[in-house]
């Protein structure tokens, strides 16, 4: 009898656990999903999803989407009184804090709480088909999903549902499987069928699985190949069967409705049983490593040409004055153009691969480097026309304003950079500093270069011998200094 109520209490337990996918993609983190039979018939309607970590972690979350700018995040941290937890609803517009969002409809559920050092959320979610930025689909055999933490800092005890928390420094995107998550419509399945949080290392885990035990609890009973090893207990009982010894979840922490009762256990569903099932990561929150070098390439080779060459070529045309000068400005410029021409690939199609086109600092990139294609153009006009009347023309005004605000949006566009790998994992504060302090000198220097340059142009244009031709501006004649015929808009030698 005890064995027949043993096989049935098992096949009650395999249906209601079927019914939640469950994965670990780092240690210790685990998060579950059910989307009942009416969601995933019509897409629409409530799903049920459960996150679980240590509590001495700051905070940890679950998000919609397949990066973390427009996903719909789910954070959770432990309450004031360290005995619950708070379950902050956020939308991410961008690659900063998520801020709090009143449009979620969401509950937490029996099961919630703060237990054996890890703190677990049970939600149920009335409108995650659709926010702001994004919507998913749960008609679908797979959704896009991002989680992170902040695994030090201890636990955060705030009631509020819009607190600060701090940047997280373990993040990732993957996809979730739902074949082990449709089906039923039970209230609150993710008690029904709870699964001990934790994993056997940091790759997804098996559907309904539980860590296995380690030390002293490990060699009793439990075997290398992943099943429970039956042990003698006492001669009419046969082998006993029972929670593994050891336990680490405590008292209430076994699944409810468990096949085993004080005499008899079954084979117990190691995490490590099942290699990731139901997770693969996508690897869109963060640069791989060649994404990285080419990263590093980009930022090196951008940074010489707006806060070295650029810089350095139009510093060169306003203090220098000889024959040719206009040269060696073209080479600089030409140069920093050949180098900007590298950075900028490297930038597209990094920024491609990451599904960051639409972030600021790749659009004020290709700002830039449009804007950059007409210089040369505007530059060859401004020098064949000065030559010829020995004055500026519009495309004189062009060529020199244009340039002023190329070079000070492409240092601004370095900084912002900077600010995008610091979201990716790559910042370096030490860098940006560095980067903001050299820049802003170079700009400096730039900006006074110009400014005596013109007053030294004046000067010489007010002191100068009187010296008429034919202005291309109207019919009336100017009074103009006289240049070098390889000369620039330099003053006179």
């Amino acid at each position: 009898m005890k064995a027949t109520t043993s096989i049935i209490a098992s096949g009650l337990f395999a249906l209601a656990s079927a019914q939640v996918a469950s994965v670990s993609p780092a240690n210790d983190i685990t998060f579950r999903i059910n989307i009942p039979q009416d969601t995933a018939s019509s897409g629409n309607g409530d799903i049920f999803f459960s996150l679980s970590a240590p509590t001495d972690y700051e905070w940890v979350a679950l998000g919609q989407g397949s990066r973390m700018s427009g996903s719909n995040i789910f954070v959770v941290y432990t309450s004031s009184d360290g005995n619950n937890v708070t379950l902050s609803p956020r939308l991410a517009s961008d690659y900063n804090q998520p801020s709090f969002s009143k449009a979620a409809q969401v509950t937490l559920l029996e099961g919630s709480g703060v237990s054996n050092g890890r703190m677990t959320a049970n939600v149920k979610c009335s409108n995650c088909q659709s926010w702001d930025g994004g919507s998913a689909d749960f008609k679908a055999d797979s959704g896009n999903w991002v989680y992170a933490a902040h695994t030090s800092g201890g636990p955060k005890n705030d009631d509020s549902q819009s607190a600060s928390i701090s940047k997280h420094d373990e993040r990732d995107a993957f996809s979730w499987s739902y074949a082990s998550a449709k089906g039923g419509d039970s209230v609150n399945p993710l008690l029904n069928s709870a699964v001990p949080s934790g994993t056997a290392g940091g790759g997804g885990s098996a559907t309904s699985c539980v860590p296995r035990p380690t030390g002293a609890a490990a060699s009793n009973g439990a075997s290398s190949s992943g099943g429970a090893t039956a042990t003698k207990t006492d001669d009419n009982d046969g082998p006993r069967h029972g929670p593994p010894t050891g336990w680490p979840y405590g008292p209430g922490a076994s699944p409810t409705a468990s096949p085993w009762d004080h005499n008899k256990r079954q084979n117990v569903n190691y995490c490590d049983d099942s290699a990731n099932a139901g997770f693969t990561p996508l690897g869109s929150m963060g640069p791989s490593g060649n994404q990285r070098t080419m990263l590093i390439a980009h930022g090196t080779l951008a940074a010489l040409a707006f806060v070295i060459f650029f810089p350095m070529g139009a510093i060169a045309i306003r203090l220098a004055s000889f024959p040719g000068v206009v040269w060696l400005h073209a080479a600089f410029q030409v140069f920093a153009y050949l180098v900007y021409i590298a950075a900028f690939g490297l930038g597209v199609y990094i920024a491609n691969g990451l599904n960051m086109l639409d972030r600021y600092h790749p659009i004020i990139g290709i700002v830039v480097f449009v804007c950059l294609f007409f210089q040369p153009i505007f530059g060859f006009l401004h020098h064949s026309l000065f030559k010829k009347y020995q004055t500026r023309t519009f495309w004189s005004y062009a060529h020199l304003w244009l340039g002023r605000l190329v070079i000070t949006l492409g240092i601004i566009n370095g900084g912002l950079g900077f600010m995008l790998a610091d979201t990716m994992g790559m910042g370096s504060r030490s860098g940006m500093i560095a980067y903001s302090v050299i820049a802003g000198i170079i700009w400096l220097v730039w900006v006074a270069a110009s400014v005596f340059g013109e007053s030294r142009r004046k000067k010489a244009r007010v002191d100068a011998p009187p010296k008429y031709t034919d202005s291309p501006r109207s019919e009336t004649r100017e009074r103009e200094i006289p240049h070098p015929d390889e000369g620039h808009y330099a003053p006179q030698r």
